[in-house]
Formats: structure tokens, C-alpha cells, sequence
């Protein structure tokens, strides 16, 4: 299995990318607000206990995934470094322990475009983040950079559709 770690700010188009590349590729998509409505049915957003949820059951279901066979998934997610290092690196292990490669993928975007898109309906939907001053505050609260890997590949966004991005990344990626 090849995990595709897609991360950056919100509004960069990680599910919408992945949901390409699912529809495109046949990639998984594994976003990352299915363990997160899973952890706020039982615990409160932003709790140790929440968080700790949140990891353990994402670990767990690309473990599973990664034991059962060769098929190729993406996964989204807003890294922030080093906060997320250990979390990361704790995914990253389940992975390759188990055979598989572990390819993170950085999307960036320019701010005007961010906050262009996170007020979009769809987002509000999703129980995303919403609002331009939501936007600004995450941003200024976290560190959103690359991860430190070799073979990690940032991708801009900015005036791309997300099919060029999805195939920009299965091109990249082989």
C-alpha cells in the first residue's frame, strides 16, 4: 500500500484533490473528519481524550488497510510542524512497518485564495472550517509547512483545477 499523506492549510483543496484522485486513480479517500466526527460523538473537539481518539483510530484503520493489501490510499490532513511530528511519524510507522511507502504530498495556496475558498457552502457543510477569520486564526495558531521528508512534493493550487492536481500527483508518484 501507498499512503498519500495530502496536507496544508484549510481551503487548499485536499479533499477535493483526494476526491479526484479517488474518482480519477482509484485511490481511497481516507479524510481525516471521518475520525474526527467519530471522536466528537464521544468526546468534546480539541480534548487530549479527542485527539487521542482521533490517532489511535486513524492508526488503526490505515494499519488494517495496509495489512489487507497493495491498494492505494489518500489521506488529508492540516500538519503542523513539530506538533504533529510525533502523531505522524507514530502514521508513518503503522505504514511502512507493514510494508508499505508513505508519500506526503504539501499543497499550498496563496492567503487571497484561501480565504476566497474556505467561505465556500460546501465547507459549512462539512463542519469544516468556514470563515475568513477562523482561517487567519488557525493560521497564525499553527505552523503549516512542508513535512520533513526526502521525498516530499508541494504542489501549488492556486488557479489549478483539481483535476490538474490530481494528475500532477499521479504523475509524480507513478
Amino acid at each position: 500500500m501507498r499512503l498519500i499523506f495530502l496536507h496544508g492549510a484549510p481551503a487548499t483543496g485536499k479533499f477535493t484533490i483526494a476526491q479526484e484522485l479517488q474518482t480519477t486513480y482509484g485511490v481511497r479517500n481516507f479524510h481525516n473528519h471521518l475520525t474526527i466526527d467519530v471522536a466528537k460523538a464521544l468526546f468534546p473537539f480539541g480534548t487530549d481524550e479527542f485527539w487521542d481518539l482521533t490517532h489511535r483510530l486513524r492508526r488503526t484503520a490505515l494499519a488494517a488497510r495496509a495489512e489487507a493489501g497493495s491498494e492505494d490510499v489518500v489521506f488529508t490532513n492540516c500538519y503542523s510542524s513539530p506538533h504533529d511530528d510525533h502523531t505522524v511519524a507514530a502514521l508513518e510507522q503503522e505504514i511502512t512497518s507493514r510494508g508499505g511507502a508513505f508519500l506526503p504530498v504539501f499543497l499550498e495556496c496563496s492567503i487571497e485564495e484561501l480565504r476566497r475558498r474556505v467561505v465556500h457552502p460546501t465547507r459549512r457543510e462539512m463542519h469544516k472550517l468556514h470563515t475568513t477569520e477562523g482561517l487567519d486564526e488557525f493560521i497564525d495558531a499553527w505552523n503549516l509547512t512542508p513535512l520533513d521528508r526526502p521525498n516530499t512534493v508541494t504542489l501549488t493550487t492556486d488557479g489549478r483545477t483539481p483535476q490538474e492536481c490530481a494528475t500532477e500527483i499521479a504523475a509524480l508518484l507513478g
